[in-house]
C-alpha cells in the first residue's frame, strides 16, 4: 500500500464507529503489528516449562539442546547476511537469548523472573525498532535519493534538492566527512549509470572547487546526440558576423550549442587560444574539421592558410575562400612563413597599442586611441585575424620532427594568429608535449583507448566522466570540447557535430564564394613579411576561383605565371639561342666525369637554389639539393659546406629543424 492508502485508511478508521466494538477494533488493529515479538516470547516460556516436565536431569538432551541453540544462533547469523548489520546483529543476540532460557528452563526449571525481564526487554526492543523503520521523518530522508547511494557504496552520502532543466538534471551530494571524498563519487559514476540504466557517458560529476566532500551529479537522461544533424539543414551559425562571436560546431548532449572562441577577450575573462583536434580513424574528425572551417569562413574579419598533405580531399569545395593553400610538399614553407609573419604582426599590433588583438585591429584605425601617430587617428589599414590550420599534422611533424609548432605555439596568440592542428592521435612521438600544452583547446572525438584520451582531455574532465574510448569510432562526430569561454563542468559533456553529406557541397561552395568576395583581405603587413620570407612561394600562391558558368570551367585553378614578361613569347619547341659570351663556362652536367671548377660548381648551386624558388620550394636541406649535384660530381660534404656559406652570405636562413634551410628571397630586402 502507497502511504496515500494508509493515510485514507486510518482517517477512514479514526471515522469509524464510536462504540465499544469500534475502539476494540481499532486498537487491536493498531497492536496487530506490534504482536510478534511477545507472542514468542510468550511461545518459548509455554514450551520451556513443558519442556521441564519431559527432559529435566537429563544430560543427554542437554548437550543436544546446547548444540541446536549454537546451530539456530548461527543460522539466524547466516541468514540475515542480506540485511543491514544493526538487523543482523539484533536478530543474532535475540535468538542466542531465546534458545539458552528455553535450554535452561528444560533442564533445570524455567526462571520466571529472568523471562519476565528478559521478554519484555527483547518484545519492546522490537517494536521500537519497527516503530522507528515508520518514522515519516526518517522515511523521507530515505527517498530523497531512492536508495541510490546505498546502491553505489557510499550510503551516508546526502543527496540535495535535485534542479530539473530540459534533459538534464543536477543534484548537490554531500559525502560523509573524514571517510568520504570527491575522489569515491568520481569512482562510483559507473554504479550510478548502472543503478539509473542509462549510458556511462550520461552521468558525471563536478566537484566543488571549494570542498572535497561536495559536488554535484549531473544526469542527462535522454540522449539527444542520437539523431544525426546535417549541417545544410541550418548552413554557418553568423554568416557575415565576426571571428569574435562564438564559433558553433554542433550540440552538446543537453541540446545546448556546442561553440569555442579563437581570439581573447579581456572583458569576458577569456584567453586566445590555439586548436588540437584529434580523434582516431572513422570517429568524425573530417567532418567536426568542416565544420570549424565553415563556420570561419564565413566571418569578415579572419583569414585562413592551409596545409593538407591529403590534397586536399574534404576541403576542396572550399579552396576559393582560403587565402593559401598547400599540399605536402608545401608544409615547411607555410610554418617558417607564419613563423615570420608573427613578429611582423606584433610590431603593429603594438605600434597601435593594442595588448592582444581584438575586433577593432581588423578594421581602419581611425580611433586615436589606436593610432601609431601621436597628434591623433592614423588612418591605417586593419590586421585581420589570421587562422593557421595544419591538417593531419601526423604527416607533416614525421617530417619536419615533433616540435616544429613550438614556437608558433607559443607566440602566435599576441600577434592574432590562432593554430590549429589535427591528427589522429597525439601523443609523445607525435607532437612534442611543449606543443601540445600550449594548444590550449582540445576537440576530442572518438579513440581508441583511455591512454589516447588522456593525450587530449584534462584529468579533471576525465575524473568528472568524460571517456571518449567508451564510444571509440561506433558514434561518428561525438566528442568532448575543452576550451577558454566555455564553464569546465562543460568538459565532460559530449557533444556531436553536424554531419556533411554529399548533398552539402553546394552551400559548401557558396559558403567559399561568399567568403572569397566578402571576407578579410590579407593586409599588407602580413603579406609583405610573408613575401619576405618565402617569396613566390606566398606571392604566386595559386588562387582558387570560383566557378564561372561563362567560362565553363567547373573547377579551375588559376596560378600567377612565374615566367618574366619578356620571356612569356618564347616557343617551349624551338630551338635555344647560341650561348651569348660568358655563358658557355657555365656546365651543369659532364657526361664524360670530368669534374667541374669550384666556381663553376659554386655557380651551378645557386642556379640550384634559384630554381627552388622560382618553383616555389623555399626550404630546402642538402638531400634535395644533392638530386641536382649529383649531375656535375659533388658530395654531400662539398654541399653542405656551401650551404652553411650561403647561410652566412644571407641567401639562406636557419629553420626549426636543423639541417633544414629557408631560401631568402632575393627580392626580399628592396
Amino acid at each position: 500500500m502507497t502511504g496515500k492508502d494508509i493515510e485514507q485508511r486510518h482517517e477512514e478508521q479514526l471515522k469509524g464507529s464510536s462504540g465499544g466494538g469500534g475502539i476494540r477494533a481499532y486498537l487491536l488493529h493498531r497492536a496487530k503489528p506490534y504482536l510478534p515479538p511477545w507472542l514468542g516470547a510468550g511461545t518459548i516460556g509455554v514450551t520451556g516449562a513443558a519442556a521441564n516436565l519431559v527432559w529435566q536431569g537429563d544430560t543427554g538432551m542437554g548437550v543436544l539442546l546446547t548444540l541446536g541453540s549454537v546451530a539456530l544462533t548461527g543460522s539466524t547469523w547466516w541468514a540475515a547476511k542480506g540485511t543491514g548489520k544493526e538487523r543482523r546483529l539484533h536478530s543474532a543476540i535475540t535468538v542466542a537469548a531465546g534458545s539458552s532460557w528455553f535450554t535452561s528452563a528444560a533442564l533445570f526449571g524455567p526462571s520466571w523472573d529472568m523471562w519476565f525481564v528478559g521478554g519484555i526487554v527483547t518484545a519492546l526492543s522490537w517494536n521500537v525498532r519497527q516503530i522507528m523503520r515508520r518514522d515519516p521523518d526518517g522515511a523521507k530522508a530515505s527517498s530523497s535519493d531512492g536508495g541510490l547511494m546505498e546502491k553505489i557504496g557510499l550510503a551516508k552520502a546526502k543527496m540535495g534538492a535535485a534542479k530539473v532543466e530540459p534533459n538534464r538534471v543536477t543534484v548537490p551530494v554531500a559525502l560523509e566527512a573524514g571517510t568520504q571524498s570527491n575522489d569515491d563519487m568520481a569512482k562510483a559514476l559507473v554504479n550510478v549509470a548502472s543503478a539509473l540504466d542509462i549510458p556511462a557517458t550520461a552521468v558525471r560529476y563536478l566537484p566543488d572547487p571549494n570542498s572535497a566532500r561536495r559536488g554535484d551529479l549531473v544526469i542527462v537522461p535522454m540522449d539527444m546526440l542520437a539523431d544525426t544533424v546535417r549541417w545544410e539543414e541550418n548552413g554557418p551559425s553568423l554568416p557575415g558576423g565576426s571571428i569574435t562571436d562564438p564559433l558553433v560546431l554542433g550540440v552538446y548532449d543537453d541540446g545546448s550549442p556546442l561553440m569555442l572562441w579563437l581570439p581573447g577577450d579581456p572583458n569576458a575573462g577569456r584567453n586566445a587560444t590555439h586548436l588540437l583536434i584529434a580523434g582516431m580513424t572513422g570517429a568524425g574528425k573530417g567532418d567536426g574539421a568542416l565544420n570549424l572551417m565553415t563556420e570561419i569562413l564565413s566571418r569578415t574579419d579572419v583569414v585562413l592558410w592551409l596545409n593538407d598533405p591529403k590534397g586536399f580531399q574534404d576541403f576542396r569545395p572550399l579552396l576559393p575562400g582560403i587565402d593559401w593553400a598547400t599540399d605536402a610538399t608545401g608544409t615547411e614553407t607555410m610554418v617558417e612563413a607564419v613563423v615570420s609573419v608573427i613578429p611582423a604582426r606584433t610590431s603593429w599590433l603594438g605600434a597601435h597599442r593594442y595588448r592582444q588583438w581584438e575586433q577593432a585591429a581588423a578594421g581602419a584605425q581611425n580611433d586615436p586611441a589606436h593610432s601609431c601617430r601621436p597628434d591623433g587617428a592614423c588612418g591605417c589599414p586593419g590586421l585581420p585575424f589570421l587562422v593557421s590550420w595544419f591538417e593531419e599534422a601526423g604527416v607533416s611533424l614525421s617530417v619536419l620532427g615533433d616540435d616544429a609548432f613550438n614556437n608558433i605555439a607559443n607566440l602566435a596568440r599576441a600577434a592574432g594568429v590562432a593554430l590549429v592542428v589535427s591528427l589522429q592521435r597525439p601523443s609523445h612521438d607525435q607532437i612534442s608535449t611543449t606543443t601540445r600544452d600550449a594548444l590550449g583547446s582540445r576537440l576530442c572525438f572518438g579513440v581508441p583507448n583511455a591512454t589516447a584520451a588522456g593525450f587530449m582531455l584534462p584529468d579533471a574532465a576525465i575524473d568528472a566522466g568524460a571517456a571518449p574510448e567508451r564510444w571509440s569510432n561506433r558514434r561518428p562526430g561525438y566528442c568532448y570540447l575543452v576550451t577558454p569561454g566555455v564553464d569546465e563542468g562543460r568538459y565532460s559533456s559530449p557533444g556531436r557535430t553536424r554531419w556533411f553529406t554529399p548533398s552539402a557541397i553546394s552551400l559548401m561552395e557558396a559558403v567559399a564564394g561568399w567568403a572569397a568576395r566578402n571576407g578579410a583581405d590579407i593586409g599588407s603587413v602580413t603579406a609583405d613579411a610573408a613575401a619576405k620570407a618565402v617569396g613566390k612561394a606566398y606571392t604566386e600562391r595559386a588562387r582558387h576561383q570560383e566557378e564561372n558558368p561563362e567560362a565553363g570551367d567547373e573547377d579551375e585553378e588559376e596560378t600567377v605565371s612565374q615566367l618574366d614578361d619578356e620571356d612569356r613569347d618564347i616557343d617551349p619547341n624551338e630551338e635555344l639561342p647560341p650561348a651569348r659570351p660568358g655563358e658557355e663556362n657555365i656546365v651543369f652536367d659532364q657526361g664524360d666525369g670530368v669534374e667541374l671548377s669550384r666556381e663553376e660548381a659554386r655557380t651551378a648551386l645557386q642556379e640550384i637554389v634559384a630554381q627552388f624558388e622560382d618553383e616555389g620550394t623555399m626550404v630546402i636541406g642538402v638531400v634535395d639539393v644533392m638530386e641536382h649535384a649529383e649531375r656535375f660530381g659533388r658530395k654531400r660534404g662539398w654541399v653542405s659546406g656551401e650551404l652553411q656559406q650561403m647561410l652566412q652570405e644571407g641567401r639562406l636562413a636557419i629553420t626549426a629543424k636543423p639541417g633544414r634551410y629557408r631560401i631568402v628571397p632575393v627580392m626580399a630586402d628592396a
